[in-house]
């Protein structure tokens, strides 16, 4: 799988503040100073990854560090999915994991504590950047990966996900199945990765329906259900029969339910939860990523720097739709997915206004993909909120 490697020595002053933001990015607010470490369940996930036979794997020791809990249903969930999976390629790996450990010194404590196990490879699920880097300085035959970190480290790899190629199609659905034209948007806190997958959202509904329009929410939280059920019943009340999210709480498939909407996930399968009212949504899948390390690792090829992938690089996946979802409408996504994948469709070509009714990207001009994970500091044009100021 072809790797994406980049400097963000160029951009580091224009996002520290954005990522001082997300200090429990994608994980629960509710994350204590208690953490537990368990060895990965066998039966985590299937096994879906080409196994490799005839080696033994059991004096490579990996530990995965997890901001909330592993069951949770979303952003740490699906890391450790991809951690097991990870784990199904390499026979006999020692994989296992801690949970809710808070950026700060319990994270820097964590990674500690894995290099003093015994780790060759220590993953941190979110922005754990700042706490890891004296534990790596200081320990250069472990080898560290950590979520949208952008600092140099020779023994240090850094990872982000292209959540727009999930979030336009999934808005192409959402486009589709609206009748009021209204589209509810909860998300968490204004940084780029946030932006950027609404923004994609919004145009993948653009397209099937230009008169969809997606109203923002910033909720400053990851998860709260209280403020989520308001945002959701906010939204629904002003007339949003469709509610995608960026957080974490159930309540948007709750409420969407009770008023015969629908809800799509984000890295969530609540197909079996309200079940009439789930419509879909995409999963990141970090497995690729994580066992092409642990191979140039074994096999002293590391190249530490930063890894960007979406669908074409088998990083995004989705739950399966729900019943509203119509062959029909597959079958427009389906051709949309593959164009993406292959490079002949380009979400982000302009013209493209913001919605303040700025040309953001001007026609023959785009956001290159190698560029994307700084994207964005605009809402596009449809989008009905502001992006608050930091």
């Amino acid at each position: 799988m072809e790797k994406l490697f980049r400097s963000k020595s160029s951009v580091l002053v224009s996002i520290l503040l954005a990522f001082t933001l997300i200090a429990a990015a994608c994980g629960d607010d509710d994350s204590g100073s208690e953490s537990s470490v368990s060895d990965a369940p066998a039966d985590a996930t299937e096994n879906d990854s080409e196994v490799a036979t005839g080696e033994d794997y059991s004096d490579f020791k990996v530990v995965m560090i997890l901001d909330g809990s592993a069951e949770d249903g979303g952003w740490n969930t699906t890391h450790l999915r991809s951690g097991n999976r990870m784990a199904d390629a390499f026979p006999g790996i020692d994989f296992s994991y801690v949970e809710a450990i808070e950026p700060g010194q319990p994270a820097t404590n964590a990674f500690q504590d894995a290099v003093d196990t015994g780790a060759d490879l220590v993953i941190g699920t979110t922005f754990y950047q700042f706490d890891m880097m004296e534990v790596a300085d200081e320990n250069p035959d472990t080898y560290f990966l950590t979520w949208a970190g952008f600092e140099d480290q020779p023994n240090v790899g850094h990872f982000s996900q292209a959540t727009e190629d999930g979030r336009y199609l999934d808005g192409m659905v959402a486009g589709l199945l609206t009748e009021s034209n209204i589209i509810g948007y909860p998300v968490g806190f204004p940084y780029a990765e946030v932006n950027r997958g609404l923004n994609a959202f919004t145009l993948g509904a653009q397209e099937v329906n230009p008169d969809v329009e997606v109203r923002a929410l910033y909720l400053n939280t990851w998860f709260d259900p209280a403020i989520e059920q308001q945002a959701a019943e906010a939204l629904a009340n002003e007339g949003a029969d469709v509610i995608a999210h960026e957080v974490g709480a159930q309540v948007y498939a709750t409420v969407m339910a009770e008023r015969s909407g629908y809800v799509f996930g984000y890295t969530n399968d609540w197909s079996d939860f309200e079940p009439e009212a789930w419509a879909g949504g995409f999963l990141i899948d970090w497995s690729t990523y994580y066992i092409e390390q642990v191979e140039d690792i074994i096999a002293g090829e590391f190249t530490p720097g930063i890894s960007y992938g979406g669908l074409a690089e088998g990083w995004i996946e989705f739950a399966p739709y729900g019943p509203a979802v119509t062959d029909d409408m597959l079958e427009l996504v389906e051709e949309r997915k593959q164009q993406i994948i292959d490079g002949t469709f380009d979400m982000f070509a302009g013209p493209i206004f913001d919605n303040q009714g700025n040309e953001v990207i001007v026609e023959g001009e785009t956001i290159p993909f190698a560029e994307r994970d700084f994207c964005c500091d605009f809402l596009v044009e449809g989008i009905i909120g502001e992006i608050p100021a930091t």
